[in-house]
């Protein structure tokens, strides 16, 4: 069942971004180390340091952040979900625009998921924070996006920030479920004009939907190496030959 977001019941709009010369924002192909740690941020929580304000464990990022989450392999990225963590990696890289168009070519064992995000100043979130992103797995492609859990200026909101905990969900908005073949290389395409998000797969458009804030400027895309953990020490995804283009 889809769930209606909070804020799709208040009208408001995004302040209007100046005017964006379509093109070429950058293009990587992750083949020179140096120039992949000046422009990348990793990010991730630790399996230690779990507790009821941080139920995923402790937050890193930068030269805090795993070595063993993301590397360059052969000019290729390569993300590792390891299997003691409760979340994710993450890897993310500024940007300037609000239409984009993300390209890029990933691989996936059975087990593997690639995520993609776009972040910016989410208005439901009240932070710099996800506006909206993809999650790819063999099983197929599902679309998330994010919103309060209690309106912004009840009581609830304020009980939530004395607590330091987060007034935000997370829910699944829609998932294609053609299966995406392991061990192959595929290519990847999402957009995001507005709100209106599309993502494709081999040139098969798999998921569109609207998101709550995705029509605000993005100030980085993200990008997630998940999957299945059956004890394995990691889960790899691989991804390469990744461009983003102004709309």
């Amino acid at each position: 069942m889809r769930i209606t977001p909070l804020l799709m019941l208040v009208a408001f709009a995004c302040r209007p971004a100046a005017a964006e010369t379509p093109g070429l924002v950058w293009a990587e192909d992750f083949s020179d180390v140096s120039d992949f740690a000046k422009h990348w941020k990793p990010y991730g929580f630790l399996a230690d340091g779990i507790s009821e304000k941080s139920p995923l464990g402790k937050s890193v990022s930068g030269k805090d952040a795993r070595p063993e989450w993301w590397s360059l392999s052969e000019g290729v990225l390569v993300g590792r979900n390891m299997a003691e963590e409760k979340h994710p990696p993450g890897l993310r890289r500024n940007v300037n625009g609000a239409d984009l168009r993300v390209t890029l070519r990933f691989k996936l064992i059975k087990e593997g998921m690639l995520g993609l995000s776009f972040a910016g100043p989410n208005r439901a979130a009240e932070r710099d924070f996800n506006v909206g992103g993809i999650h790819v797995r063999t099983s197929g492609v599902s679309a998330w996006d994010n919103d309060v859990i209690h309106p912004k200026d009840s009581p609830e909101a304020a009980e939530l920030r004395k607590k330091g905990v987060w007034n935000r969900k997370f829910f699944y908005v829609k998932t294609d479920k053609t299966p995406v073949a392991a061990d192959a290389w595929h290519t990847l395409s999402v957009e995001i004009r507005g709100r209106r998000l599309t993502a494709a797969v081999d040139g098969r458009e798999a998921v569109a939907f609207d998101t709550v804030c995705g029509d605000c400027p993005k100030r980085n895309i993200g990008l997630q190496a998940g999957g299945t953990k059956k004890g394995d020490p990691s889960v790899p995804t691989w991804v390469d030959d990744m461009k983003v283009e102004r709309l």
